[in-house]
């Protein structure tokens, strides 16, 4: 596929890093930051143009003509707007994606379409981030949630404790353990490195665990993991951007929220518009202002500045000063090894592969998919609609034994109108089914995507 990406700023840089990761794709990045397009290329095998990328001249530079896909990322919701607008008209680009972050634009449904202003989807990375903390605060023990399916299915990512009822068994012991919650271990991460989920297969303390199951049952299967953490009633947030003021929102409703701003006039602003937040003038690594506002008894504390720095400064920070689970958003690759390494951050969150992830189902083949990005970009779980045999009969009347997967991916659950099934060697797939797929090896995308050919556009 043939993809043009607008802006190299953090977003499009990643992109461009994930995406040339498969072959099969040719990457061309725009931006007017020589710098930015400089660091790239000596990273990436990819085509850079350096230039305005809303000027119909840069655009044919980059041969806007030829490309499959335009993914607008620029820092200008307007910019990227004009640029998809006229990769439509002026030069019939299939499919066009923007980051758009200005919420008077996202009020209007019918503002995003081919009669107004042409964009497939609309992406806002901010929103993305703000829901992916939603899902974790709801469920204290959860490293990632992931929802397919409008939400009926369930991806979770948690580590295995000693101590707990499955640490130390097989997995098979799991449904004499849950007999009447359905669920499957689909991924198993020792090491950093995929092992097998099989009835035999052993779970061990520091095991990073994958399962599907539904929303409800979520909290029961995270107990033989791992010794569930106490819900969540006081929460501090560092930073009063779109993320931080968007979860107050969200969570003043049912929690004592807390939320500290640096900056003045956006203090006032934020102060405005929430009801039972309480908002603090001042920086989050003051050590004073933390222990006044109780910090040893904060249950959760969120670092959601702008800064990868304060956010991994202020989590270790607060750890040292008694919060029990602190979360960092953090963007930076290196700023991500510290503070995966680091004993003070509980939980790391990506913006970058979270955005990514609300990309993917539109680059994948197919607009019927929803796909999630998982070990920073190393795995991938996806879930495809099974549209019908008119092409051949691979998949359709098939069981799951029969179809031949290539290694390392696994069927993980069908849904099937409202019915939740989990994946068996004997389930048969059935047209319209949505099945819902997890590869532990993401080169081997290309292989899925011709074995499920006949239902792909």
């Amino acid at each position: 596929m043939r993809i043009l990406i607008l802006g190299a700023g953090q977003v499009g840089a990643s992109l461009a890093r994930y995406l040339s990761k498969d072959t099969e794709n040719e990457i061309t990045i725009v931006d007017k930051d020589a710098t930015n397009l400089a660091d790239i290329a000596r990273h990436l095998d990819v085509k850079t143009i350096c230039g305005q990328a809303s000027y119909p001249n840069i655009l044919e530079q980059a041969e806007i003509r030829s490309m499959d896909m335009v993914i607008a990322v620029t820092k200008s919701d307007e910019g990227n707007m004009l640029a998809c607008q006229m990769a439509h008209t002026l030069y019939n680009v299939d499919k066009k994606i923007a980051r758009i972050r200005t919420a008077e634009y996202l009020y209007h449904d019918k503002l995003f379409s081919n009669q107004a202003i042409p964009i497939d989807f609309v992406i806002t990375p901010e929103v993305l981030v703000t829901n992916f903390i939603k899902r974790v605060v709801e469920q204290p023990g959860a490293e990632q949630i992931f929802e397919f399916d409008n939400g009926l299915m369930q991806l979770v990512e948690t580590k295995a404790h000693a101590g707990t009822p499955i640490v130390g068994r097989p997995i098979k012991e799991l449904h004499e353990h849950l007999p009447k919650t359905h669920m499957r271990i689909v991924a198993i991460y020792r090491n950093a490195q995929a092992i097998p989920a099989y009835g035999d297969t052993v779970i061990k303390d520091g095991d990073r665990v994958y399962f599907v199951t539904k929303k409800e049952s979520i909290s029961q299967v995270l107990k033989e993991f791992r010794r569930l953490d106490r819900p969540y009633k006081n929460i501090i947030i560092a930073g009063g951007g779109l993320i931080g003021l968007s979860l107050a929102k969200f969570l003043e409703k049912n929690h004592h929220v807390r939320l500290i701003e640096l900056n003045k006039q956006r203090v006032k602003k934020i102060a405005d518009e929430l009801e039972n937040t309480l908002v603090l003038h001042g920086n989050a690594s003051d050590q004073d202002l933390l222990t006044e506002e109780g910090i040893e008894s904060t249950d959760l504390f969120l670092a959601l500045t702008d800064s990868d720095e304060i956010n991994v400064i202020v989590s270790i920070l607060a750890k040292r000063l008694g919060a029990y689970k602190t979360v960092a958003l953090v963007k930076r690759n290196v700023y991500k090894d510290l503070a995966t390494q680091s004993d003070g951050v509980d939980m790391v969150v990506s913006p970058d592969q979270i955005t990514t992830s609300g990309i993917l189902a539109h680059i994948r083949k197919g607009d019927t998919m929803m796909a999630h990005s998982l070990r920073q970009g190393k795995a991938e779980a996806i879930e495809v609609i099974i549209h019908g045999d008119k092409h051949h009969s691979d998949v359709v009347g098939k069981t799951i034994e029969e179809i031949k997967l290539p290694k390392g991916t696994v069927f993980a659950s069908v849904v099937r109108g409202d019915e939740v099934m989990m994946a068996s060697r004997t389930l048969v797939i059935k047209e319209n089914d949505h099945v819902l797929l997890v590869l532990s090896d993401v080169s081997k995308i290309h292989q899925i995507e011709e074995l499920f050919e006949g239902y792909f556009d």
